[in-house]
């Protein structure tokens, strides 16, 4: 059955701080870190992202960053300029989480 349940990038980060089991965060503390996870997935989604594009795939990212996007519109150029999207988000992800959590 189908779900309508969308699991955001604040999902994610919200998810890795609970497997990382902080036990001590403050309030504070807990958004700050989550921030942070956000930033530091973006960024190592569109380093593995670069690797896959062209010059002008590259160039046209670039000006969609300096714009200051939110994460739905990275995804969608991502969705736009590389072969099944979907799962290379989900890898990089699965990568940026295995790396986070000294998995890998």
């Amino acid at each position: 059955m189908p779900s309508d349940t969308t699991y955001t990038m604040e999902d994610f980060a919200e998810t890795l701080l609970n497997e990382k089991n902080y036990t001590t965060l403050t309030t504070e503390m807990r958004e700050e870190l989550k921030r942070d996870i956000l930033d530091r997935a973006q960024d190592f989604l569109i380093a593995k992202t670069i690797a896959k594009l062209s010059n002008d795939q590259a160039k046209a990212l670039s000006e969609l960053l300096d714009t200051n996007p939110p994460n739905e519109k990275i995804q969608e150029f991502i969705k736009t300029c590389v072969d099944d999207a979907p799962t290379f988000i989900g890898n990089t992800l699965f990568q940026f989480r295995q790396s986070y959590l000294g998995l890998a």
